[in-house]
This record gives structure tokens, sequence and C-alpha cells, in this order.
């Protein structure tokens, strides 16, 4: 039971990875999707030029997009702006408090507020909601205590608060782990 928690259901190597063809395949409208290391690097406030034509990309597609910060303040208030900047219509949830439950219920109030006609759709069943991000232990865990799917993407940089540091010594012994049991879905793997 412990390493089907650990376990995300996807691997990507990089967010571009995730396509609007990959989410309609996989039956995915919503994309929860982490902030530090996965869309911006941790010390960054610039959102890539890359990343935002990504994010443009899904939300043309019909893919709604919310993101979840377990920061808050200046930085989240700039990477708002970045994203009305680009026309683009994505909700952030900031000081999250991811792994914990009430992050995921905070996401889905979110979207509720913000999307109320695809929060119906995704509580009937006919779509659901993918949680990316690039920690096991705040984004794959705290997708699974709320049942959600996970897909776990590569940091983008190395450059970590110390905390996220000694977790991620933790996280490569249950990489390893995992890959030993053969449970560990390959990166970019089609599934």
């Amino acid at each position: 039971m412990m390493w089907k928690t650990l376990n995300p259901e996807y691997r990507f190597s990089s967010l571009k990875k995730i396509t609007p063809e990959w989410m309609g395949r996989h039956r995915y409208r919503v994309l929860l999707l982490d902030i530090d290391n996965t869309l911006l690097s941790r010390n960054s406030s610039e959102i890539p030029g890359q990343h935002l034509d990504w994010l443009q990309k899904l939300e043309g597609q019909g893919i709604v997009i919310l993101l979840a910060s377990n920061n808050g303040g200046k930085r989240t208030e700039v990477i708002a702006r970045q994203l009305a900047g680009k026309g683009l219509c994505i909700p952030l949830l900031t000081w999250a408090g991811k792994p914990l439950p009430w992050a995921y219920t905070g996401v889905l109030r979110l979207l509720k507020e913000s999307f109320p006609e695809v929060a119906d759709e995704v509580t009937k069943g006919s779509s659901g909601i993918l949680a990316a991000g690039d920690q096991v232990f705040t984004d794959v865990i705290g997708a699974h205590w709320h049942n959600l799917p996970a897909a776990l993407l590569r940091p983008l940089s190395q450059n970590d608060f110390i905390g996220t540091k000694l977790l991620r010594i933790l996280e490569t012994w249950v990489m390893l782990s995992l890959e030993k049991r053969n449970m560990l879905p390959k990166e970019d793997a089609e599934i």
C-alpha cells in the first residue's frame, strides 16, 4: 500500500510531453500543476516563454489548468500577472499546504468557482483531473491522498529549499525501490 501511494501513474521529462492529445486520450480535462521547479525554477519569478506557449496550447484545446503552490506573496502575484498578460485564465492557489488534504480541497473549490461546468463534468466522472509536479512527497502523495492520479516531472533545477534537498535524498531511495519492484512507470512512456 505504501509503495502505491508513493508511485506516480506517469513520469515525464518535460511539461511539454503533456499535450492536449495525451490529456484527451487519457480522459483528463483538468491539469492541476505545481509551480516551483515544475512550471518555473524555484528561485525565478519568470515563466519560461516555452511554458507560456505550452499553457496557451493546452488552454486553447479546452484543458482547464489550475496552479497550486505551497508559497505565496509577491512572487506568485508576478506569476499571476504574467499569465493574465498572455490572456490565460488560470486560477492560482497560494499557500496550498501540499500534500495535506486541504490543499486539494482548496483546488477543487477553485475549480468549482472558476469553471463550474467542468467541475460538474469531473464530478460525474466523464473526465478527470491529473495532478502534476516535481516531488514525490508533496505532489504525488498529496494527489493520491485525494484519490487523484499523479504525474511526476523532472525538477527544472537542482536549486531547492533545504527541506526539499533532504526529501530529495529520500525520494531517490523511493524511486530506486519502486524501480526494483518493477512498479515505476517509464519516463515519457505512452500508456
